[in-house]
């Protein structure tokens, strides 16, 4: 909990993204208001999953998944790496594993995700992960006061090949 305190209170992390450094407990109350049961039950919800190192375990961000509509097989994904892992492949490895999964195991035919234009990291790691842009959301989120404009991307299971 509190490495991820820590990395949501870096700047790099709220660079891209309308998020503001928040104290334990309102992090604590943030994710508890977000909870609900396994995400494999995919509730319309938002889910908060810690992207771990492979060999040590040790967390180096966070995945934002978020069950739009069960219903229609809806899905947005997020994530945020710590400034120090930036590189290194591991937001790569979280969206292809998430979207994996969702694919295979769930219900879930459509994963979207944004990214700002101000972040071609992120739009690179979409890119990588099969994701196509199919627009730009203009004037789309408030970031440090300003708004800002976002790519648009989407993966469909139906043209799924894996990337």
């Amino acid at each position: 909990m509190d490495q991820l305190v820590q990395w949501r209170s870096q700047p790099e992390a709220q660079q891209n993204q309308p998020i503001s450094a928040l104290n334990r407990d309102q992090l604590l109350r943030f994710i508890e208001q977000r909870k609900s049961s396994d995400p494999a039950g995919l509730e319309d919800s938002e889910y908060i999953l810690i992207i771990e190192d492979e060999d040590n375990g040790e967390g180096v961000g966070w995945l934002t998944l978020e069950i739009t509509s069960r219903l229609h097989g809806l899905a947005r994904i997020g994530y945020t790496i710590d400034r120090e892992r930036w590189g290194q492949g591991y937001a790569t490895a979280a969206v292809e594993a998430i979207v994996h999964w969702l694919f295979t195991d769930t219900v879930i035919q459509r994963v979207e995700a944004d990214c700002s234009i101000d972040n071609p990291a992120s739009k690179r790691v979409l890119e990588k992960c099969g994701f196509e842009q199919v627009g730009i959301k203009h004037s789309y989120l408030v970031i440090h006061g300003k708004r800002v404009d976002h790519y648009y991307f989407e993966r469909l299971r139906e043209n799924d090949t894996g990337a």
